[in-house]
């Protein structure tokens, strides 16, 4: 004869069907799924209609399409090539709580039929090797997780995949003209002192862009210190930083070099605003390089004129390359023949204007003169003309010419819908 299962035992063995997780005690040392952590908690209803750990979802993004014209005559060599290319990015930002949120972005790019290569995006082609260099990007462009006070010491720590910029950026940073923008995967972990705010990093260099190049990838570790002054003082604020490779990761050259800068910003009468930015990097088994850049810029109160708003004036000096993976294009010119100002041994001055002619177009131009003491000079002055206008609400149309003294010239249209 068999005895029936007492009503209790029934309901157990149930919820035992029904709740494998429960059921299988992950956090038991001989349980072989012991996985460092508990299983999720339990999924919240939140206003928005959405099942969710978080208390809050933004959810944003942007569409653009871009096309670029260049040309130059037969005895001044320029990079003539005519190219479309879109990009579509939607960001995911998760607030767990007050002290912890998490962000992923996705990002597809991709190049039109006929195009031609440049910069990071190039025609789809086999290359040696079984090498396919790729055209379209379709991934996780950023996946972090942010702590703000966590562990109650005031700190802020990120991990993860994050773009990043090392100061000023054209050393190390990520470039948003690109069709994926360079990211870092590491941890960061800051926390403030008063008028100083600390931080200590180490990351890959190894991000949707340097992933794809055979033997990519790169690893840092460094910090940062910034003192803030008061507003609009003679002495607003100071940054100073250091960064070295640390060989273990690393597939290049930079695994034993190192950087250190230091930056300052202030106000002098007539609201004019300074900044002057010094940088060395120390290289392994070859000679040592510095560079800098000053600025100064004022903008009027009142548009003089009632169309212009502001004037500056850069000057940029550089022994060879500091740069790792910069965010610095159009530093030098909107040709773009010299990489950047902090890429070779080259001298550039830059005069801007900013203006509104009308319309609520906003326009800066940009007059250049650049000297490079080693290697082939490409033309020795530039000028560049950038246009801009909102046309609706999240529809931005952007134009961007520039011409030198030997004729090259180049021309953008881009359409950006921002969600």
């Amino acid at each position: 004869m068999h005895r029936v299962p007492p009503l209790a035992a029934l309901t157990a063995a149930a919820l035992a069907a029904l709740e494998p997780a429960a059921a299988q005690q992950c956090y038991s040392p001989q349980n072989r799924c012991f996985s460092f952590a508990p299983p999720g908690e339990a999924l919240e209803e939140i206003d928005n209609g959405l099942n969710l750990r978080s208390e809050k979802l933004e959810i944003s993004g942007d569409i653009r399409f871009r096309s670029r014209f260049a040309d130059s005559p037969d005895d001044a060599p320029y990079q003539r090539a005519d190219q479309h290319t879109s990009r579509a990015r939607v960001q995911f930002d998760y607030e767990v709580n007050e002290y912890a949120s998490a962000f992923v972005e996705f990002n597809f790019s991709e190049v039109w039929a006929g195009a031609e290569g440049y910069s990071d995006a190039q025609p789809f082609q086999n290359g040696a090797n079984g090498i396919v260099s790729r055209e379209n990007f379709n991934g996780v462009a950023q996946a972090y997780m942010q702590l703000d006070d966590a562990f109650g010491l005031d700190e802020k720590i990120r991990i993860g995949r994050s773009n990043y910029f090392l100061a000023n950026g054209l050393i190390l940073g990520s470039c948003d003209f690109l069709q994926y923008p360079g990211a870092f995967t590491g941890i960061w972990a800051s926390r403030s002192f008063g008028d100083f705010d600390a931080e200590l990093f180490a990351f890959d260099n190894y991000g949707p862009l340097q992933s794809q190049l055979p033997g990519g990838g790169e690893r840092f570790a460094g910090g940062t210190v910034r003192w803030n002054g008061k507003q609009k003082g003679a002495l607003q604020s100071v940054d100073t930083y250091y960064m070295a490779g640390t060989g273990d990761g690393d597939f290049t050259n930079n695994a034993d070099d190192s950087w250190v800068g230091v930056e300052a910003v202030g106000w002098i009468p007539g609201e004019i605003k300074w900044e002057a930015q010094f940088a060395h990097r120390t290289r392994a088994g070859n000679e040592d390089i510095s560079a800098y850049r000053a600025i100064l810029e004022h903008l009027f109160l009142e548009p003089v004129g009632g169309w212009l708003r502001g004037v500056s004036f850069t000057h940029t000096g550089s022994e060879g390359p500091l740069h790792i993976n910069p965010a610095d294009f159009n530093a030098a010119g909107l040709l773009h023949q010299y990489a950047g100002p902090w890429r070779s041994d080259i001298d550039t001055n830059q005069l801007a204007f900013q203006f509104t002619p009308g319309a609520e177009i906003d326009c800066t131009a940009t007059i250049l003169t650049l000297d490079r003491n080693t290697g082939t000079q490409l033309g020795d002055t530039e000028f560049n003309l950038l246009a801009g206008k909102m046309v609706r609400q999240g529809l931005h149309t952007g134009l961007g010419y520039a011409i030198d003294n030997d004729e090259r010239q180049v021309a953008y249209l881009q359409v950006t819908l921002y969600f």
